[in-house]
C-alpha cells in the first residue's frame, strides 16, 4: 500500500494531540502540559461575553472599587464624631440601620461616596465573576456555570438593596436622622422581604455561587486551595438593607484572587495554581495541594 493510501485509510496524525476546551478543540503539542495551550484565544472563542479584555479589566477594577467603597464607608463612620454614649446606644440596636442613618447625617459626603463606590463595584463584579467562572470551567463546566448564575442573581439583589439604601439616605437628608429612622425602621421588614421575598432569596446566591466557583476553580487547577478559600468571605457581605460592613477585609481577600486573574487574561495567559512549597505544581500530590496558591 502506498504512503498516500495509508494516510487516507488511517488518519494521519501530526505531532499534536487535541483537547476540547469549552466546546472548541485546541491543539496541544506532544509533551506540553495542557495548561499552556493557547489559553487566551481559547477563552475568547468560548466566552463572547465578557471576553478577554473586558473580563480582565473587570477582574482588576471590580474588586478594587468594591473594596474602596467598603473602606470609605468605614471612614465615614470614623468621621461622624459619635460620642461614646451614642456609640453604645447605636451598637446596642439589633440592626445596623440606625447607625448608618446617623453616620450619613453627620458625614453625608463620605457616606455617599462609599455607597456609590460600592454600587459601581457590585456592577463590575458581575462580568468579573462570569469571567472567573469561564476560567474555572475547564474541568468543571457545570459547577462553574451554576456558580456564575447564582452569583449574578445575588449581585443583582445587592443592587436592589442599594436602591433601598439610597431611599433611606434621601429621607435622612430631607427629614433628619431621627425622623428618617422612625419612618424607615417602621417598614424595615416590609422592605427587606418585599416582592414575595424574591430579593432576599436570590441574595443567597452570592454565598452558594462563590462556593461553587471556588470548587470549580480548584478542580480545574486554575486557582490553588488558598485562593479558593479567599473567594468565600465576599459572598456574605451586604446581604440586606443597610448592612454595616467591615473596613474592606472581605473585599481585599477577593482582590487578591481576582486581580492576578485579570492581569493574566490581559497578558493572554491562563491563570494557574501554584504550589508554595515543593516540586513542580503540575505534579498532582494531595498534601502539596493543601498549600497551593
Amino acid at each position: 500500500m502506498s504512503a498516500l493510501g495509508a494516510c487516507r485509510r488511517f488518519t494521519c496524525r501530526s505531532p499534536e494531540s487535541h483537547r476540547q476546551t469549552g466546546g472548541f478543540n485546541v491543539a496541544v503539542p506532544q509533551g506540553t502540559h495542557e495548561n499552556h495551550a493557547a489559553p487566551g484565544s481559547a477563552l475568547d472563542r468560548w466566552s463572547p461575553f465578557p471576553g478577554r479584555v473586558l473580563g480582565g479589566l473587570t477582574l482588576i477594577v471590580g474588586p478594587l472599587v468594591w473594596t474602596s467603597g467598603l473602606f470609605v464607608q468605614w471612614l465615614a463612620r470614623q468621621s461622624a464624631s459619635l460620642s461614646p454614649t451614642e456609640l453604645d446606644d447605636l451598637d446596642a440596636d439589633a440592626f445596623a440601620a440606625p447607625m448608618l442613618l446617623v453616620v450619613h447625617d453627620r458625614a453625608p459626603g463620605l457616606s455617599t461616596a462609599g455607597w456609590t463606590l460600592l454600587l459601581i463595584g457590585v456592577v463590575l463584579l458581575i462580568p468579573a465573576m462570569i469571567s472567573l467562572s469561564h476560567i474555572a470551567a475547564r474541568r468543571a463546566p457545570l459547577i462553574a456555570t451554576l456558580g456564575a448564575g447564582l452569583m449574578t442573581l445575588g449581585l443583582g439583589a445587592r443592587i436592589f438593596y442599594l436602591g433601598v439604601d439610597a431611599t433611606a439616605f434621601n429621607l435622612v437628608e430631607r427629614l433628619g436622622s431621627d425622623a428618617a429612622s422612625s419612618v424607615f425602621l417602621d417598614g424595615y421588614g416590609d422592605l427587606a422581604y418585599a416582592f414575595w421575598r424574591i430579593p432576599v432569596v436570590i441574595s443567597v446566591g452570592t454565598i452558594l455561587g462563590s462556593f461553587l466557583i471556588a470548587v470549580a476553580a480548584y478542580r480545574s487547577r486554575s486557582l490553588g486551595l488558598m485562593r479558593c478559600l479567599l473567594i468565600l468571605p465576599a459572598g456574605w457581605l451586604g446581604m440586606g438593607i443597610l448592612k454595616e460592613h467591615e473596613p474592606g477585609l472581605g473585599g481585599l481577600c477577593l482582590a487578591l484572587v481576582l486581580v492576578p486573574c485579570g492581569l493574566a487574561l490581559l497578558r493572554d495567559r491562563e491563570p494557574r495554581s501554584r504550589v508554595l512549597f515543593g516540586e513542580d505544581s503540575r505534579v498532582r500530590h494531595p498534601s502539596r495541594d493543601l498549600i497551593s496558591w
